[in-house]
């Protein structure tokens, strides 16, 4: 028996008591699986059995491959079927334990379906999250934002930079323009004026937008930019500038990447 794939399936109404948990994964870290990804998954641990050791060479000592029986609770992303009840490999601690930590937990998976319906298979062995109201909440948030017609694209280097001086000491503009997956323009802009805070903002288009803003955390742009973005301009990006406009351009992108939130991708333990 199969279910359908449902991306726009109600979440579940939480107890005001989980209401106020906040999610224990990172933003980031969904955008990264949910953008690599096919099929995102609700399931409930059915059973968890570690595969003997002749059957796992591949495996660091102390690890251990479980085979996974669980249902499935709902199919939050996917453009094909799912079964009631999947399988799939998650590595793990080798301990009898840490198997039985997953009996009866709720867990959101991401990957793929298998070539049939009853299987699936993990992204990475930390492709699976703890399931809660605020962690479900948190990946339809980054579903529905990243996978967006108009959301940004990936980042993929930094093509120029260039720097103008004001009028006055202190005073000048710095324009940062960026190279995407798909060629969609994206540019930094850092504005200075004596005895200001530096004022940063990012547009998207072969326009800079004069009423953009810096990007808020855990946003799409946010992401892109925090994300993807070096530690420091690369030489290249400032061929041909006078050496005082380059060293300028240098150090307002370092402001502007300073500015952003960290971007925190760590993978949360399950066992």
């Amino acid at each position: 028996m199969a279910t359908g794939g449902f991306p726009a399936l109600a979440a579940p109404s939480p107890a005001p008591a989980e209401q106020a948990a906040p999610a224990t994964i990172s933003y980031a870290r969904v955008a990264d699986l949910v953008t690599s990804v096919s099929a995102v998954a609700t399931v409930r641990v059915r059973s968890a059995t570690p595969l003997k050791r002749e059957r796992t060479p591949d495996l660091a000592p102390g690890r251990a491959r479980f085979y996974i029986e669980a249902d499935t609770i709902g199919l939050i992303r996917g453009d094909s079927v799912m079964a009631t009840r999947v399988s799939f490999l998650l590595d793990g601690p080798d301990s009898k334990a840490a198997g039985k930590s997953l009996r009866k937990r709720s867990f959101l998976i991401f990957g793929k379906i298998g070539p049939q319906v009853g299987q699936f298979q993990l992204a990475s062995s930390t492709a699976l999250v703890a399931w809660s109201p605020a962690n479900e909440a948190l990946v339809r948030k980054a579903i529905r934002e990243m996978l967006a017609h108009d959301a940004p694209p990936a980042i993929t280097g930094i093509s120029s930079a260039f720097h103008v001086p004001g009028a006055i000491l202190g005073e000048g503009e710095t324009q940062v323009f960026l190279e995407t997956a798909d060629g969609t323009p994206i540019s930094l802009s850092i504005i200075r004026r004596p005895d200001e805070q530096p004022q940063f903002s990012a547009s998207l288009g072969e326009i800079v937008d004069d009423s953009a803003s810096f990007p808020a955390p855990d946003t799409p742009l946010w992401y892109r930019l925090a994300c993807s973005l070096p530690d420091a301009l690369p030489p290249r990006a400032l061929s041909g500038l006078e050496p005082a406009d380059a060293t300028s351009a240098a150090r307002d992108y370092n402001a502007f990447h300073q500015a952003l939130a960290p971007c925190n991708r760590t993978p949360q333990p399950v066992f």
